[in-house]
């Protein structure tokens, strides 16, 4: 049996993050294990032990003691080393900030596949003012195939490396869950790691104090993040003056997470920026209305299934929760439209293109 290598720092138990390219990964691999042989090579951090799960060996590198940035960095400087020991037919490598690339093309002649979940160098650029963009781009260019979510990354990779093979392959779902709400009570839900900059949580605080007077909805905020966001998130609500209406819940997971889905009136995604959002294509499982700012990263949302407002205006924002929370005949069409979508994104659809990708890949060498 051929030998694939998943690389990516964060998994699914990841304390620090977690995040929805981690949960991807974890759906793909245990998927793709009943073709292959599929190792996942993750950070390491404090608990972690390498483990066999869903027929996939997880393997830890780098010290448990680093946290998660230093770990990052630490991860990425060691990955050239694990690409030329270890044994594969395949190595994906899902891109990891601050850099994205560990420019492991360099250091390997068998097939390496670059997994962009994500091209952080413009955040982190931001953030730090150094100049990861350079280094994005120069790792860019080494790679001959590329592995995205979207048109939107195709595009932006294809300006840096014009002779690349791209193949789009979406995240998925578990299931087509589309149940009946079990509650009258209404609520706007965020859902996702508290990255307060980042995931906009305090334009959605602000939006949501703005209509506070002219609706019932609570506003739900589950996810965990720093104890920085976290402290950011709380002051911002008490700030807000709304502490018995905004409900910060923290970490949710399986049964918690799946009825608060499943009984929410909106799901909101105000981040200033994002790569694919995981928390969106969940909503439109549930059939959820989706409310987020038209920005690049979102590009992917049938238009139907959401509002997209001018990015950042916390006014549009507020208007677009009110519409929905008050536009039963919208709100109604909006699900309609999720059921329509989101046939395309079932793990066995996507698993099948990844399948047909490798084999096409092992063919070739």
């Amino acid at each position: 049996m051929k030998k694939i290598i998943f690389s990516t720092y964060d998994d699914i138990n990841n304390p620090y993050y977690a995040g929805g390219g981690a949960q991807a990964i974890y759906e793909i691999t245990k998927r793709l294990a009943h073709f292959f042989e599929i190792t996942v090579i993750t950070g390491n951090y404090r608990g972690a032990k390498n483990t066999n799960k869903e027929h996939v060996f997880y393997k830890r590198i780098g010290p448990p003691f680093l946290g998660p940035k230093f770990g990052q960095l630490v991860y990425s400087f060691l990955l050239p080393y694990y690409v030329k020991k270890e044994s594969y037919d395949i190595w994906i490598e899902s891109f990891t900030p601050p850099f994205s690339t560990s420019f492991l093309p360099l250091f390997s002649k068998k097939p390496i596949i670059g997994l962009v979940h994500m091209l952080p160098s413009e955040d982190m650029e931001r953030k730090y003012k150094l100049p990861f963009q350079a280094i994005e781009n120069a790792g860019l260019k080494i790679y001959k195939k590329f592995i995205v979510l979207s048109d939107v990354f195709e595009r932006k990779i294809r300006k840096i490396n014009k002779n690349a093979e791209i193949s789009i392959i979406p995240n998925g779902i578990e299931k087509i869950i589309f149940t009946k709400k079990r509650t009258d009570e209404e609520y706007i839900l965020f859902l996702g790691r508290l990255e307060f900059d980042q995931k906009g949580i305090d334009l959605l605080i602000d939006a949501y104090k703005k209509i506070s007077t002219k609706i019932n909805a609570r506003l739900v905020i589950a996810g965990s993040g720093s104890a920085r966001d976290t402290g950011l998130t709380e002051q911002k609500i008490l700030q807000s003056g709304l502490q018995d209406r905004i409900h910060l819940m923290g970490r949710v997971s399986g049964t918690k997470k799946n009825m608060l889905l499943k009984n929410c009136s909106v799901v909101v995604v105000p981040s200033r920026f994002e790569t694919f959002s995981t928390v969106a294509l969940e909503a439109i499982a549930y059939g959820n209305p989706l409310v987020s700012f038209a920005i690049e990263g979102l590009g992917w949302i049938p238009t139907k299934c959401a509002i997209k407002v001018k990015p950042f205006d916390v006014q549009a924002l507020s208007y677009a929760i009110l519409r929905v929370l008050t536009d039963k005949k919208l709100s109604n069409s909006m699900t309609k439209a999720d059921k329509v979508a989101v046939k395309q994104f079932a793990w066995n659809r996507v698993v099948k293109q990844y399948v047909d990708l490798f084999k096409a890949v092992l063919n070739k060498n």
